[in-house]
Order: structure tokens, then C-alpha cells, then sequence
């Protein structure tokens, strides 16, 4: 059975993912109605360089990144 927390994240993956899907790309830091799954985004990823991710919550999270379209030749890493 998965904790509070782990719901939590759960959802928060899933709406950024509904996003990313949808618009191939993280969400603008200048639009206030999705800042806060942005700055999700930026603490998953402080916490990735900190360790402190579980490997699936790793994997997720790049496959997510890998994802997106982007804009230059180079592929974007997650870390």
C-alpha cells in the first residue's frame, strides 16, 4: 500500500507527464497556472543529484525527460 507521500507524487508525476504529452515540453516558469509542476520538476531533480530518488522514481523521471521534444540536436538528460 503506498504512503501519503508516495500518492502525492504519484499525482504529481502523472499530471506533469499529462502535460509534457501534451505540450512536449516542461512547463513555461512564466505562467503562474503551472509553476508549481514546474518547480516539482526542478525538486525532483535536486533531489536526483542528491540521491536521495529511488531508482524507479529515477527511471520515471527520465523516461519523462526523454520525453520531451527538444529544440536543439542534443538529447536532454534528466541528471
Amino acid at each position: 500500500m503506498a504512503t501519503v507521500n508516495e500518492t502525492k507524487w504519484l499525482t504529481k508525476y502523472q499530471q506533469l507527464k499529462d502535460y509534457v504529452e501534451q505540450h512536449h515540453q516542461l512547463p513555461d516558469k512564466k505562467k503562474v497556472e503551472n509553476r508549481g509542476l514546474l518547480n516539482w520538476w526542478k525538486y525532483n531533480k535536486k533531489l536526483a543529484k542528491l540521491d536521495k530518488l529511488s531508482e524507479e522514481k529515477l527511471r520515471m523521471l527520465q523516461d519523462l525527460s526523454d520525453s520531451r521534444i527538444i529544440k536543439s540536436d542534443k538529447k536532454a538528460l534528466f541528471l
